[in-house]
């Protein structure tokens, strides 16, 4: 008995089988099915971008759609047998609920699509300018480095959104391995928006997808440089620090550069100074020969610091009168010199009439001579930028010594200072 349960279950369960295959295989029964996450494009952008809009981000937008069909053909179905659309044409700045439509080739009846409506923020197109950047995938050999590049455009239009724009650092453009030799090359190349995290910025729009580079692999050389500093500086000011690059690196072909020994820079002048500043080197470059990367910024520096003035009044009396000889004595009939002398403000906190000297020198006085009008002479040991004397000369009367008289010599004093600084008299 129990053995015929057993058979008679086993048939139940065939037969079921049986039936189930001929309904799924010979009937195919109607049958609905829901496909997920279907993405949705936003078509007819143009329209916006005519207008000055665009949308405020780059959301993905997807939407549910429930189809019907023989279960043949729903079970089997995917997010790629189906198009999602929401046309922009016509919607203004602000918050806006596009109508989605879903298309699909496969032989089933779309009954429902959720959402129907996808909100989409509308607002002001940015445009602005970013640089574009030649980078490369080659890693480059000791003494070679890329060169005579152009670029072109050098820089492009991105647009999009304030925020988005705002991101864009610069428009980078990659030189794939291996393409650079001796020849000049030019090529087309990708132009990518990207972020200061080196990051592509996919929501940005660039004004053109390529950019045309032109670019030759050179050897490079360090020599020697020479240039030529000219001039003072202006009474205003005076040179604290002073650099003046020795050595230049330069790129070319091999041939256009292996003879090359020494280049000379354009002479920097002084007299155009008035301020702290970096001269860029300009070298005197040969035809096919150009700075390198390693130069890049190379530039003449020069430190000033600003100059003041400070007046001081001598008398005839402070006046030494030096070398005379031993018939004569003499006394300087001026009245008040003054004395300008031009330092930066800590130098002039020192400088008095105890740190300038003033003497006139009667060495070649003759004997015969009793008023003569001579040169004043100045020394500080003080690191001042200029000193000036008014009047430059004066009258000094000299007269013969009696018998038994010694030489006289105005201004005996122990408190005059070293001769640190000699300089001449300037007007």
């Amino acid at each position: 008995m129990l053995k015929n349960n057993k058979v008679n279950l086993l048939i139940s369960i065939v037969a079921a089988i049986v039936i189930w295959g001929y309904v799924i295989l010979a009937v195919n029964p109607q049958s609905t099915q829901t496909i997920t996450s279907i993405p949705v494009e936003l078509t007819n952008l143009e329209a916006l971008y005519d207008k000055g809009l665009t949308i405020a981000d780059s959301s993905t937008y997807t939407v549910d759609v429930e189809v019907a069909g023989a279960r043949s053909d729903v079970t089997k179905l995917t997010t790629a047998d189906f198009r999602a659309t929401a046309d922009m044409t016509g919607y203004p700045k602000g918050e806006n609920n596009v109508v989605v439509k879903v298309f699909t080739t496969a032989d089933v009846e779309i009954l429902h699509i959720r959402p129907e409506t996808i909100p989409v923020t509308v607002v002001d197109r940015i445009t602005v300018t970013k640089p574009v950047r030649l980078v490369f995938a080659d890693e480059f050999a000791k003494n070679e480095e890329p060169g005579f590049i152009t670029i072109a455009p050098a820089e492009m239009e991105v647009s999009g959104t304030a925020a988005t724009v705002d991101s864009v650092a610069y428009i980078r453009v990659e030189m794939p391995e291996g393409m650079l030799s001796e020849e000049s090359l030019t090529i087309q190349l990708d132009a990518v928006p990207i972020n200061r995290d080196d990051e592509i910025v996919y929501s940005a729009s660039l004004s053109q997808d390529q950019v045309e580079v032109t670019a030759t692999l050179c050897s490079t050389k360090t020599i020697p440089l020479r240039i030529d500093i000219t001039g003072e500086t202006p009474e205003t000011v005076e040179v604290t620090y002073k650099y003046v690059p020795s050595t230049i690196t330069i790129r070319g072909i091999k041939d256009a550069i292996k003879d090359i020994t020494e280049l000379r820079g354009r002479a920097v002048n002084l007299r155009q100074i008035v301020d702290t500043t970096e001269i860029p080197v300009d070298p005197y470059l040969p035809s096919g020969v150009e700075m390198a990367d390693d130069s890049e910024g190379l530039a003449v520096k020069i430190e000033v610091q600003g100059i003041e003035k400070k007046e001081l009044e001598f008398t005839a009396d402070m006046i030494e009168i030096v070398g005379l000889p031993d018939r004569l004595n003499g006394h300087v009939n001026t009245g008040v010199i003054t004395v300008t002398v031009f330092a930066t403000a800590e130098i002039l906190r020192d400088v008095s009439t105890k740190t300038i000297h003033l003497s006139v020198d009667a060495t070649e006085v003759a004997l015969a001579a009793e008023q003569v009008e001579m040169d004043l002479i100045f020394e500080c040991n003080l690191d001042v930028k200029k000193i000036t004397v008014d009047p430059v000369k004066v009258r000094v009367t000299f007269n013969q010594n009696g018998p038994g008289v010694t030489n006289r010599v105005v201004k005996e004093t122990t408190d005059s200072p070293a001769a640190g600084q000699t300089n001449g008299v300037q007007n």
